[in-house]
């Protein structure tokens, strides 16, 4: 995986051997997630590729490395759906799908952990007030996009985070091509394969 066009952030080495020390903090995490997304791409198959946050980048990831995003409560989906907007200065009145995806992930970084983010050096404040989008468009890294690469690059299948827009709120970043034996499923996915033919008839 080449990540040639960013300026890598100065961190990334330290994560990488962070994670190395502690193999023990990449566990089975097994539950459901939510996200909501729009209804150009409705079929199962692209609602898990993570192409979208590939080709974009996202705030765990730089672009080029394919990430599937959402939320551990329709709530907390819909909120950050609605930051994304807000930060854009935008109003979406476009229709949404609120998509549900069970998963059974076997190695994820849980960095709700208080103590995994201590040795790791971060903090919440810090992860929530870095605007990770401003640094990527002006070429750098940001940290949070660093400790997502250095996770790749020990084998995680993804992380659960604190969400930046809901208090308590946890997000899920996964990397789908990282394990062969990891499994995502959207909830009655076969009903979006019927929409997404109305949607092209």
């Amino acid at each position: 995986m080449k990540f040639n066009r960013i300026q890598p952030n100065p961190r990334f080495a330290e994560f990488q051997q962070i994670l190395a020390a502690h193999p023990e903090w990449l566990k089975p995490w097994s539950g459901t997630f939510f996200r909501f997304q729009t209804i150009d791409f409705p079929a199962a198959k692209d609602v898990l590729s993570g192409e979208g946050a590939r080709v974009r980048g996202g705030r765990w990831n730089q672009p080029g490395l394919a990430t599937v995003y959402g939320s551990t409560t329709d709530t907390t989906a819909l909120e950050e759906c609605k930051a994304n907007d807000r930060y854009y200065g935008v109003e979406t009145k476009g229709p949404r799908l609120l998509v549900a995806i069970e998963g059974q992930l076997g190695g994820m970084l849980d960095l709700t952990s208080a103590g995994i983010r201590r040795t790791l050096g971060v903090t919440l404040k810090e992860m929530a007030a870095e605007d990770w989008c401003k640094l990527m468009n002006s070429g750098k890294e940001s940290a949070s996009q660093a400790l997502g690469r250095a996770a790749v690059g020990n084998s995680a299948s993804g992380l659960l985070v604190r969400s930046a827009a809901v208090p308590l709120g946890i997000n899920v970043a996964v990397f789908p091509h990282v394990h062969r034996d990891d499994r995502m499923k959207v909830v009655e996915g076969e009903k979006l394969v019927r929409l997404g033919v109305r949607l092209r008839a």
